[in-house]
């Protein structure tokens, strides 16, 4: 993690260095490793203003806070960053489940015979990552179905803008589901 230091009308000490640098370690156990942090400080009339910019692997974060003690505007900042990281893991956090319940909740038959409501046992469902969220063509979802051996592709269709599906079907053709 690389931290950058401006200060501005404002002498930024080794303490308020070390603190921002103790509070970006724990936003970093939130958010996931720091790329590149930069810290600016200034002072105009009387009041401290703090800039705070911190990239990650995933978001880039900015916060802007002023306050008469330069201290007070720093740990305020540093709370906003650490909310806002907080906010976006649980973000993270309720989209995958989101996907991963789409992917439960899709049955695409693969050739195999069906369950039939008299079959017994367990049913074991495996969760598939096969899904783009860059907009494909047709005909390039068809190519990375076949090239993924998985039995289905999700993607978001350049010509239509919407979530499509190409899966085989009973006869091992190629089909295709589209949301409306």
């Amino acid at each position: 993690m690389s931290i950058n230091y401006t200060s501005k009308n404002v002498k930024f000490t080794g303490a308020l260095k070390a603190f921002t640098e103790k509070q970006l370690k724990s936003i970093e156990k939130i958010s996931g490793d720091i790329i590149s942090a930069e810290v600016i400080v200034s002072e105009q009339k009387f009041v401290s203003k703090v800039e705070l910019t911190v990239k990650t692997k995933l978001n880039i974060y900015h916060v802007e806070e002023k306050n008469e003690i330069l201290k007070q505007a720093l740990r305020k900042s540093l709370n906003i960053l650490k909310s806002q990281a907080k906010k976006n893991k649980e973000k993270l956090k309720k989209d995958n489940k989101r996907t991963t319940r789409r992917a439960i909740r899709m049955d695409f038959f693969s050739g195999r015979k069906r369950r039939t409501a008299t079959d017994s046992g367990p049913q074991k469902i495996t969760v598939s990552n096969n899904f783009s969220k860059k907009p494909f063509s047709i005909e390039e979802a068809i190519f990375f179905l076949k090239d993924s051996g998985e039995n289905a592709f999700m993607f978001i269709n350049t010509e239509t803008n919407k979530i499509s599906v190409v899966f085989f079907n009973r006869n091992n053709e190629i089909s295709i589901i589209e949301a409306n």
